[in-house]
């Protein structure tokens, strides 16, 4: 009988030991697979985001829940640094110019188009109005 739950203990050992070296190598090829893939389609902009995108697709391949678990602590944190940032959501002041102007004049262009069409609808006279650029603009812009 002790030799039988030697060799039972053995079996379940050995078990543990192949899956555990199958999770490893499961993990390890998927994150050289990923690595390979961000560094020939230049995805990710540092080696370091490589690395890390790398090793989370690793870890997903070997752990899932270990990834899951990662993924939910940093979505957290970035939500808690979120609340704290301070910087404005409108449009911020930079020295090379902020943007905010092109995109005024596109949402002013963007309605003028938007009431032009309504216009068109509710009283279609005359051609219907085209999606081209050169009647994008009100005549008082141009």
């Amino acid at each position: 009988m002790a030799r039988e739950l030697e060799r039972l203990e053995a079996l379940a050992i050995r078990r543990r030991l192949r899956v555990r070296l199958l999770r490893a190598a499961r993990g390890t090829l998927g994150a050289g697979a990923t690595l390979a893939t961000l560094i020939k389609l230049k995805l990710a902009g540092s080696l370091t985001l490589k690395l890390g995108i790398a090793v989370l697709v690793g870890l997903g391949l070997a752990c899932p829940f270990v990834v899951l678990a990662v993924v939910v602590l940093m979505g957290f944190v970035l939500a808690v640094v979120s609340l704290f940032d301070g910087g404005s959501v409108d449009c911020p002041d930079t020295a090379w110019g902020d943007g905010c102007e092109r995109r005024e004049k596109r949402a002013v262009r963007l309605r003028h188009l938007i009431a032009r069409r309504e216009a068109w609808l509710a009283a279609p006279s005359g051609p219907a109005p085209s999606a081209q650029r050169r009647e994008a603009a009100p005549l008082s812009a141009r």
